[in-house]
Parts: C-alpha cells; structure tokens; sequence
C-alpha cells in the first residue's frame, strides 16, 4: 500500500490489495487527507469516516456487527451502508465514500452524499418521551432534526 509521510497511513485512493482486508476486518487508513476506516463484509467493501460523531472514538478499534460499526467507546452504532447513526449516543451519521474493485485491488473514490431522513408522512403524530437524561435528549434531538429536515427540505 502507498504510504502518506505526514499521517503515516494508507492512502485508499492509490489502492489496497485485497489480501490485506480479511472477512470481517477493518483497517484505518486516509484519502484526500481525512481518515478512514476500510471494511470487509464478506465480498463487499465500505469506506467510512475513522471517527465516532459523538465524542470522536476511533471505529477502527470498534466491533463489526452485521452491516454495522460500533463505536468502542460509548457504543454508538453507524451503519456501513450510508453510514446513518442507528443508535445513541451518536445523532449524525459518518460520511461514507464509495468504494470500488479492480482486479485485486480496492480503491476508494469519491465521498458519496447522505441520505434523505427516513421520517415522513407515516410517522407518529406525536411523541412521548419518559426521561429528562441524555437517553431523552437524544431522542428529542434526533426527533426534531428528522422532523424539520422532511417538513422544510433545503
């Protein structure tokens, strides 16, 4: 794999051999100067953001489970498909880039945009939520943010 002098890590955009990444398995590496965290899901590959929109936690130290990263530090859950926040703590997802083979290589391309919210016209009319503690005000944050992002699209 090249290697960048100044972050000393893999640079994704010049390619990594496909040996080097086992099923299951996530390296840290770079492109463009930010950091990321390759995966192997069986015969597919993701590239996303190396670090936790929570608290910043390193994902490459994190657990693969399913489709999913989660942060080793406060358990925080993305999902390596678009890289959407699944649980609490985190409120914002981690960018994601896509990903492509040649031969028996993979290189990571372009940063890919995110995804639409999910919350619409089959939502709750209304909500309740039992719990003034961080557990609550995720909830209530992630709430309103889907909220006013399907009623006031940019």
């Amino acid at each position: 794999m090249a290697e960048i002098p100044e972050t000393n890590k893999p640079d994704f955009r010049a390619g990594v051999p496909i040996r080097d990444l086992h099923g299951g398995s996530m390296i840290p590496g770079q492109a463009d100067g930010e950091e990321l965290v390759l995966v192997r899901r069986g015969d597919e590959f993701f590239a996303i953001a190396a670090h936790c929109t929570h608290y910043g936690g390193p994902l490459a130290e994190g657990l693969i489970v399913g489709d999913t990263v989660r942060c080793p530090w406060h358990h925080a859950c993305f999902s390596l498909r678009n890289g959407e926040a699944l649980r609490a703590p985190a409120l914002d997802p981690v960018p994601c880039w896509r990903v492509e083979k040649l031969g028996d290589k993979i290189f990571v391309r372009e940063k890919v945009p995110p995804l639409a919210p999910k919350l619409g016209a089959e939502g709750p009319s209304s909500v309740v939520i039992v719990g003034g503690g961080a557990a609550g005000l995720a909830a209530a944050d992630m709430l309103i943010e889907r909220a006013t992002t399907v009623l006031f699209p940019s």
